[in-house]
């Protein structure tokens, strides 16, 4: 089973998500959990047992793109989830944003 966490917001924020990891571990002990977070955020998940990758946004990065091509990042980041073929997704960010690219 592939499981994906999506969680873009600061660090705290990030952190408060270990607990659910280690309960998705608990109940598919086999799963290979991806976590999809911000840059900056990844040391509070880095050396977590229960996190198979860590998918990183450059949130800055795109945001100094000119409109056209933030765009187009944002649509290619997004629709490599569906490619990795996640058995279950679990998006704890407000907002349908990241919705668009699983259906």
């Amino acid at each position: 089973m592939n499981i994906l966490v999506i969680k873009f917001r600061n660090i705290g924020d990030v952190l408060l998500v270990t607990p659910l990891l280690y309960n998705l571990k608990q109940h598919y002990p086999k799963a290979n959990i991806d976590v999809a977070i911000n840059q900056g955020t990844e040391s509070m998940l880095s050396l977590n047992p229960n996190v198979n990758e860590l998918i990183i946004y450059n949130r800055d990065q795109i945001k100094a793109l000119p409109i056209v091509k933030r765009l187009y990042k944002e649509v290619k980041f997004f629709l490599s989830f569906r490619k990795r073929a996640y058995d279950l997704v679990i998006n704890l960010t407000e907002g349908d944003r990241v919705l668009i690219s699983l259906n």
